[in-house]
């Protein structure tokens, strides 16, 4: 699943003063957004980014069929197919006959996956705490709450382009 579309871009609906401030908002998360690339950039020397995006959407679909991922993963069939076979042979998922389908595949994790997944976690924890430690709590708290309502409101977006 892509990142949903807001129907806007910063040149037509948005008016400039909400132009200006998304803007400054994409200045003030840099920090961020390089502490997401250094996780990144740490897991990818065990596995590759096609692979963690893949966890990731078992981890949020929950056991799948091989086209349920290809289309979460914007992939065409062979390509799922391939990518989920690479996931087998690596020990991070399972594939089993489909009992409604004997044709069709059902991917889940294995304890291996989720290790993964979990390690990303460990990894992000890690570097928001050593960051995060340098503010002071009053700084902390406010930035929970900004980062809890764009989440939630990011979730609410994600929902509503994901209904379209």
């Amino acid at each position: 699943m892509g990142a949903p579309r807001t129907g806007a871009t910063a040149t037509s609906a948005a008016p400039k003063a909400d132009a200006e401030y998304a803007a400054e908002l994409e200045r003030a998360t840099r920090g961020l957004l390089a502490l997401n690339v250094v996780v990144l950039e740490e897991i990818e020397k065990r596995v590759g980014l096609p692979t963690l995006r893949a966890l990731q959407s078992l981890q949020r679909l929950g056991p799948s069929l091989v086209t349920e991922l290809g289309e979460d993963l914007d992939l065409v069939p062979s390509s799922a197919s391939r990518l989920s076979d690479r996931l087998a042979e690596s020990g991070l998922i399972t594939r089993s006959v489909a009992p409604h389908n004997r044709r069709a595949t059902i991917l889940e994790l294995t304890a291996a996956g989720r290790a993964v997944l979990e390690e990303v976690v460990a990894a992000r924890v890690a570097h928001f705490g050593a960051v995060t430690e340098r503010m002071n709590r009053r700084e902390r708290e406010q930035l929970l709450a900004g980062a809890a309502a764009f989440t939630a409101a990011y979730s609410r977006l994600a929902k509503r382009h994901g209904a379209d």
